[in-house]
């Protein structure tokens, strides 16, 4: 969600004349209406709660604002100071607006701006108007509409990013979500985190997990939100160059690929990209290249014609895309040592009659190919330094495992003994990473398709087969979410489900699971232990040996004093299943985290939404909900079984199966 700051007078004042109006009418009845209506949130300095000093907090906001509305309707000394602030700071997306009839006449320097009009009388009658400016605004292509910048076209505009902060629980919560790779944890948390002050800083790092994860459907949708802010945001584009490119390997969409190609175009196009992002995308498009010759020949069955068919502008193309973007930074190693596999796979092709076939004559294929040995040389030596730095100024993690992997493709593309590259390998790829060993082996199976090396490729593969784990196999199984009513207490007026009704409900929930399980079909349960159907559920799914997994909103024992109070038999089933079956837990104190103060959600609210998204990210090929529920659209308390329906309808994919209080107290 975009937020928005409003810069304006406060309460009722008067211009020259002594005419009265009141701001807060203008602001409730037009400004408000109108920002809800564009889906913005934010507001005044209204919303600045914590002590210190306000003027530092405005100052932020102001900047951090997506969108600005400022109303110059009066000479208040305040509010033309702010859009000084906000004009001097940030490029565009400032909305002027400007109540009539008044006498304070516009002042000079902004007189030429434009400015949407209301009446001070019947402000709500020009909500429409400001609606339709504010979505203008938001997808607009000028360049700016400040003075400042207008007059200043050079002078860069100031990073928000320099004054967002993440709140240090919320970070220390992405690590841990990340350190967990719970991909549902972490499309939890990315949703949660939208219309705070902090959004965009703390999406970035959060499709940065889940792109680390493997959840790339997750990343695109977390990139995609912060791009959809700032079309020319350049983490976010080359965040989504990568991940597209990702997923056309996987669909074979070429849209997909496109939209890579697109992503990359608008990092090269913004004047603010530093070297290091311009050698990152156009490596990209080095890598785009690569991708599409690839497809060329991967699956023809005899080596002549692969090497045949690889021998083409799509080969040179990807190698002229690699280098030229190590040139543009040699500590980029990748990128080099990326130009450097795909020289050596041209110069190893260019003793085949197909190679003169790409140039004019004969004389300028060996030109080229003379050409790329030297350029060869001159690639294993610079990388071989940049490679060596990257790994000496790489603290121990992922980006030190990389950098030794590169280390390792280097002395595969050079003259070392095969038993120095086999050790190499075996000491850069972890035993439990067989992602990144998925990786390197396609590279060096691209070597052996193509008859280059292929005896060296053979023993690194053998040896790091043996070494690294295997990835589990794919999900094969449904995943079901459960939520149901708790046992009615003994002051409850209305039966909704009452403690008479438990062996009739224990019936349904079996029965239920039962057919899920026909034909032989693996099933897991997730669901909460509240006493009543939640527990009854975990207690059918032991007795009928499915796995079920306990989803609690905070640490067990808080959410035993929470929810059992003086139920002390429901208490002692809940610790029974407790001992047996898993249990995750979101929060680790009880309550909402300190970043989520005042977002309006309480704990179970949340813990549904996690179940829910833990469910989507499963990988199961069916998920449904049982949910055991008397239809009321609005339950006693937010975050039962009637907010769990509500969300897994408007999720879209859930296959819903309530069992209803027809059954529940059918005879």
């Amino acid at each position: 969600m975009q937020r928005a700051f409003v810069i304006r007078p406060f309460n009722k004042q008067k211009d020259k004349a002594g005419r009265e109006i009141d701001f807060e009418k203008v602001h409730n009845e037009l400004i408000a209406p109108a920002l809800k209506a564009a889906g913005l949130g934010g507001g005044t300095t209204g919303e600045i709660v914590e002590p210190g000093n306000i003027r530092e907090d405005m100052f932020s906001l102001i900047l951090e604002a997506d969108l600005v509305v400022c109303d110059v309707t009066i000479h208040n000394a305040n509010v033309f100071y702010e859009l000084g602030i906000r004009h001097a700071l940030r490029k565009k997306r400032s909305v002027l607006i400007k109540g009539k009839p008044v006498e304070d006449s516009t002042p000079f320097d902004i007189l030429t701006d434009r400015y949407q009009a209301y009446s001070v009388d019947d402000p709500a009658s020009a909500k429409d108007d400001l609606l339709r400016v504010i979505r203008a605004a938001l997808v607009s292509e000028r360049e700016t509409d400040s003075p400042i910048f207008k007059m200043l076209p050079a002078l860069p505009e100031v990073d928000p990013a320099t004054v967002q902060v993440i709140p240090k629980d919320l970070a220390e919560e992405i690590g841990r979500a990340s350190a967990a790779k719970s991909l549902g944890w972490l499309r939890l948390l990315s949703s949660e985190v939208q219309g705070r002050r902090f959004q965009w800083p703390a999406m970035r790092l959060i499709g940065q997990a889940q792109w680390a994860a493997g959840d790339n459907d997750g990343a695109i949708e977390t990139w995609d939100t912060i791009r959809d802010n700032d079309a020319n945001d350049i983490p976010a584009n080359l965040a989504l160059a990568n991940l597209y490119e990702r997923r056309y390997r996987r669909d074979k969409k070429p849209e997909l690929l496109e939209m890579s190609s697109q992503a990359i175009a608008r990092v090269l196009a913004n004047v603010r990209t530093s070297a290091q992002q311009r050698a990152e995308a156009q490596a990209l498009n080095g890598r785009n290249a690569k991708t599409l010759w690839r497809l060329d020949f991967e699956n023809l069955p005899d080596m002549a014609q692969r090497r045949s068919q690889a021998t083409n502008g799509g080969l040179l193309k990807s190698y002229d895309s690699y280098r030229a973007a190590y040139l543009y930074d040699l500590n980029h190693f990748w990128s080099g040592l990326a130009a450097l596999q795909m020289a050596v796979i041209a110069k190893a092709l260019s003793s085949d009659p197909d190679w003169e076939n790409l140039f004019d004559d004969a004389d300028r294929a060996r030109t080229y190919a003379n050409e790329l040995g030297r350029q060869i040389e001159i690639l294993r030596s610079s990388t071989s330094l940049a490679i060596q730095t990257a790994i000496d100024r790489s603290p121990a993690g992922d980006e030190r495992m990389w950098a030794g992997i590169s280390r390792a493709d280097l002395r595969f593309l050079s003259d070392d003994p095969p038993q120095r590259v086999e050790k190499t390998y075996l000491d850069a790829i972890p035993g439990n990473n067989y992602f990144a060993w998925m990786a390197a082996k396609g590279q060096l199976e691209l070597f052996a398709s193509l008859g280059i090396k292929q005896d060296l490729v053979a023993r690194v593969i053998a040896a790091l087969d043996a070494k690294v784990r295997p990835a589990p196999p794919g999900p094969d199984f449904k995943i079901v979410i459960f939520a149901g009513h708790r046992i009615d207490e003994t002051a409850r007026t209305e039966p909704r489900f009452p403690a008479s009704r438990e062996a009739r409900a224990r019936q349904l929930i079996r029965g239920r699971l039962v057919g899920l399980k026909a034909g032989g079909a693996r099933v897991r349960v997730i669901a909460s232990a509240a006493p009543g159907a939640d527990i009854l559920c975990h207690e059918v799914c032991k007795e009928l040996d499915i796995d079920s997994t306990i989803c609690l909103p905070m640490p067990a024992k808080d959410f035993s004093r929470e929810v059992f109070g003086d139920l002390d038999d429901w208490r002692g089933r809940f610790l029974a299943i407790v001992d047996s079956r898993l249990v995750l837990q979101l929060s680790d104190k009880e309550g909402l985290p300190r970043w989520l103060e005042g977002s309006g959600l309480n704990p179970w609210e949340r813990g549904n939404r996690w179940v829910l998204e833990m469910a989507q990210t499963s990988g199961a090929k069916k998920v449904s909900l049982i949910a055991l529920w008397d239809g009321k659209p609005i339950g006693d308390d937010n975050g039962g079984t009637a907010h769990m329906v509500q969300i897994a309808r408007d999720a879209g994919t859930i296959d819903m199966d309530c069992i209803t209080s027809r059954e529940l107290f059918a005879d």
